[in-house]
């Protein structure tokens, strides 16, 4: 049989300082915590038993937070693994290796965290190089992970539902990072981030491509008669976008209520739709449960239910307001006389833009939704001080980063230095070559 000899020491790591105990220079690193670290020695192991943890407090952290499109991460990926096309046929952008050294970096030395998303999953299912992609964006997230969208406007229409009544819809949403995140952003990272490899079956992704495909020729049709609106201006579009969220709520809603009946009498067999209900159907569960702490009684549950899911309210959450305004400018696009669609994945772009910009110190994205945001009236009503960076403006990202590691105190990289040795900070370029 074989045997397997487990040593501790393999988990206590540099820079190694004098140990206290035995003063040999073997005192390293153990664990790295949020606000503290601790260290132990790889000689006499000390401190142990009844020895008193040799804990040493860490400053705490303001990361800013930047959240990188697709496009941004596929970019890097290509620039970084020597396997792809791209790369072997050498027509790679330099900036792209720049921006991957820029933001490793500045992630190693604590003052940026890149979140990754289920977009980022998603459209990397639908990629020949999906385990590549993946490991890229969870090194710049490390593990911290923005919540799926129904959750992020769930949390948002319960606010502005309490706002709406206590008799002030128009109040903003409160918005905090931390309350749309799995993982902690201001922790100090650990050296060694450790994954899960799922194995994903193809015809989950298979169903995946086919929604996609699904939800874009639902989208050309809607372009399509957009063109023909040519009467119709940017407030028409605005007010059929946010009103058709109400609707369409309260649609999924009983539809699945229906379903449920089927099933409940045996008419129908119950799917994986109605084992695992969609989001709407949580939402208006939830929202009875808002309405029910506001001490309204059951009775009157469905009709404020109604009132609320047809109310201008709704234009106040900041997933709605967003993707409705986005939507809007694409129509006034289309009635303008733009001839051609826009890009394949831009109701996915919308939906990500929508739900994380808001959340976000800094976002990367396409030209092309860059553009729509710096239109009237977005550039003014979505604004929730995020810093908007494309292709266009990529020298003025570079800048911001840049300017991040400027303000950067003496005594913080001191720190890092401390925890994470003198070489921490190096770009870890040989990601792909490693393996």
């Amino acid at each position: 049989m074989e045997t397997f000899k487990f040593d501790p020491k393999i988990f206590i790591s540099p820079p190694f300082i004098k140990c206290p105990k035995c003063n040999e220079e073997a005192f390293g690193v153990l664990t790295i915590n949020k606000n503290s670290y601790t260290r132990r020695c790889r000689e006499c192991f000390f401190p142990k038993g009844g020895d008193r943890p040799q804990i040493y407090d860490l400053p705490k952290l303001n990361k800013e937070v930047i959240y990188l499109d697709q496009l941004v991460i596929s970019e890097m990926m290509k620039s970084l693994n020597p396997k792809t096309k791209a790369y072997q046929k050498g027509q790679l952008d330099t900036f792209w290796l720049t921006l991957f050294e820029k933001l490793d970096t500045l992630s190693k030395l604590q003052l940026i965290i890149c979140p990754d998303s289920n977009y980022h999953t998603n459209e990397s299912l639908l990629s020949p190089y999906f385990e590549q992609l993946e490991r890229l964006y969870k090194l710049l997230s490390h593990g911290v992970s923005f919540y799926d969208r129904g959750t992020i406007e769930r949390f948002q229409v319960y606010e502005n539902m309490k706002n709406w009544i206590a008799g002030r819809p128009d109040d903003p949403i409160s918005i905090d990072v931390e309350d749309v995140v799995h993982g902690d952003i201001n922790a100090w990272r650990d050296k060694l981030l450790i994954s899960i490899k799922r194995e994903w079956e193809e015809g989950g992704i298979e169903k995946l491509r086919q929604d996609r495909d699904q939800i874009n020729s639902g989208f050309l049709e809607t372009f399509t008669r957009w063109q023909s609106e040519t009467d119709k201006d940017f407030d028409y579009w605005f007010h059929e976008e946010w009103s058709a969220y109400g609707r369409l709520v309260l649609q999924v809603y009983f539809n699945y209520l229906k379903t449920y009946v089927e099933v409940a009498i045996g008419k129908t067999e119950p799917t994986t739709n109605f084992i695992f209900p969609p989001d709407p159907v949580v939402l208006i569960h939830e929202c009875h449960r808002v309405l029910r702490d506001a001490g309204l009684p059951d009775t009157v549950l469905w009709d404020k239910t109604v009132e609320y899911f047809s109310s201008p309210s709704l234009r106040h959450v900041p997933t709605i307001k967003i993707s409705s305004m986005l939507y809007a400018s694409l129509a006034r696009k289309a009635a303008a006389g733009q001839k051609s669609p826009p890009t394949k994945g831009m109701t996915n772009d919308i939906g990500m833009i929508s739900s994380l910009l808001p959340y976000c110190d800094a976002i990367f994205i396409d030209n092309e939704c860059h553009t729509y945001l710096t239109e009237q009236p977005l550039c003014d009503e979505v604004n929730y001080g995020t810093k908007i960076f494309s292709p266009n403006n990529r020298d003025e990202f570079m800048e911001y980063l840049n300017s991040i590691e400027a303000a950067m105190p003496t005594e913080h990289l001191e720190k890092v230095s401390e925890v994470y040795g003198s070489t921490w900070c190096k770009p870890y370029t040989t990601l792909f070559t490693d393996e």
